[in-house]
This record gives C-alpha cells, sequence and structure tokens, in this order.
C-alpha cells in the first residue's frame, strides 16, 4: 500500500509541481498538462540610481578632495651692508691712544649686524699695499680715493662723496645699512636712509667724533670707543 504525503512542492526543470508526490518508485510521475499558455517572463527593469542621492543602495559617494593651496615662494631677507669712512675711524681711534684691530672689527660686524658685505672707503698710498692687502683678506671691499697732503704735510683723501654714491646705488641689494662715521657729511645719507627704513646703526668711532647734527635724528648710535676692551688690536 503505498503512502501519500502532503504536497510539498519541488522544483523541476525551472517550475513547481502542483501534483503530490509518490514515494512509491514503481509509479512514474507523469508530465503535467498545462491548460493555459505560461506569459512570458520579461527582464526585470531598473531604475537609473540617483547619484545625488548618497543613501542609495549600490552607489558610493564620490569624495573630492580639497584642492591644495599655493604655497607661496619663500622670502629671504636680504644682509646688511656696513659703510666705513676709513680715515674718520683710524684717527679718531688712535687720537683715544689705541689702534683698532680691523680683523675682529669685521667679525663683530658680522656677528653683530649681520653685515654681510663692509666696504671700506680709503686714500690710496702706494707705500700702504701691506696694509691693503691685509683689509681685503679680513674681508673688507676697499673703496679707494686719490690723497692729497694738506699744508702741514697731512694726507687726506675725501671719501665723501664715494660713500654716499655706493650707499644710494645699492639700496636695493641690502636690508638695512650700517654707517661707521661721525662726521656730520654723511647727515642727509643717514636722514634719507631712516626715511627708507633702511637705517641700521650709526657707528661713531668715538664722542669727539660725533657730529651733533645726528641729534636731531632719532637713530640707533654706538661709539666704537666704548669696545675697546674687545676690540683693540694687541701686538703679538
Amino acid at each position: 500500500m503505498t503512502k501519500k504525503y502532503k504536497s510539498n512542492p519541488k522544483e523541476h526543470r525551472g517550475f513547481f509541481s502542483t501534483a503530490d508526490e509518490i514515494v512509491d518508485p514503481s509509479i512514474k510521475s507523469q508530465p503535467i498538462a498545462h491548460t493555459q499558455p505560461q506569459k512570458p517572463i520579461h527582464p526585470v527593469q531598473h531604475k537609473p540610481l540617483d547619484k545625488s542621492n548618497p543613501k542609495h543602495s549600490g552607489y558610493k559617494k564620490e569624495i573630492k578632495s580639497p584642492s591644495p593651496k599655493p604655497s607661496k615662494p619663500p622670502t629671504y631677507k636680504k644682509a646688511n651692508f656696513a659703510f666705513i669712512d676709513g680715515q674718520n675711524l683710524n684717527k679718531s681711534i688712535q687720537n683715544q691712544g689705541w689702534s683698532l684691530d680691523y680683523k675682529a672689527f669685521r667679525k663683530y660686524l658680522e656677528e653683530k649686524y649681520n653685515v654681510k658685505k663692509a666696504y671700506m672707503f680709503i686714500g690710496m698710498v702706494n707705500t700702504n699695499q701691506q696694509l691693503y692687502s691685509a683689509l681685503q683678506d679680513f674681508g673688507y671691499h676697499l673703496v679707494f680715493k686719490p690723497t692729497i697732503a694738506n699744508k702741514v704735510g697731512d694726507i687726506k683723501g675725501n671719501v665723501d662723496a664715494e660713500m654716499v654714491l655706493y650707499a644710494l646705488t645699492q639700496i636695493n641689494q641690502y636690508d638695512q645699512a650700517v654707517i661707521v662715521s661721525g662726521d656730520g657729511d654723511f647727515y642727509t645719507l643717514v636722514q634719507y636712509l631712516k626715511s627708507q627704513r633702511k637705517m641700521k646703526k650709526l657707528l661713531v668711532p668715538n664722542e669727539k667724533a660725533y657730529s651733533t647734527l645726528y641729534d636731531t635724528l632719532d637713530i640707533d648710535t654706538s661709539f666704537v670707543d666704548d669696545l675697546r676692551n674687545s676690540l683693540e688690536y694687541k701686538k703679538k
């Protein structure tokens, strides 16, 4: 006797059976006749994804990385220049009873005031070639002026015009200027450099070499004579 079980549709060749399954293997299952034609299966139509909606399934929002801001080119600060009235400096120091160590003075200008180029304006005397070579070795840029002897035999070389010319023609080459002189002839130059924010320091050899014209200008002033302990030349 065969047993019948409740209908349990199983997949056959892509369709489901509407009859009961027979357990008895002697009974062959018969193909099922369909009285009505099957409707064609149409493919499912999907709506296009709404990319504006980041919550839409299967859509990954495109995240744009912020464009880097253009970097500014690095700015380099210009070095300071020194303009030295050589005769005024040398004579004024010697009148105080000591000699200046020009090598130590050049180092002082660089370390204290960031002076990368030091112009020394000096009268040309043929017998001082050894001195000129030493000054150049110390790092000074020498600018020579022809000299003349006065009635008492003193040799003088007026370097005022050259010193003013160099300071003004190279004003765009340096950040600020250090003027080494107490001569009042440079008052107009110092006044102009101050108005252009180009005046760093006025270095006067000593108080006796200082012109009172500079009292009318609010400028930073120091005296080389105050540095005698560190800048005096001592024979070895």
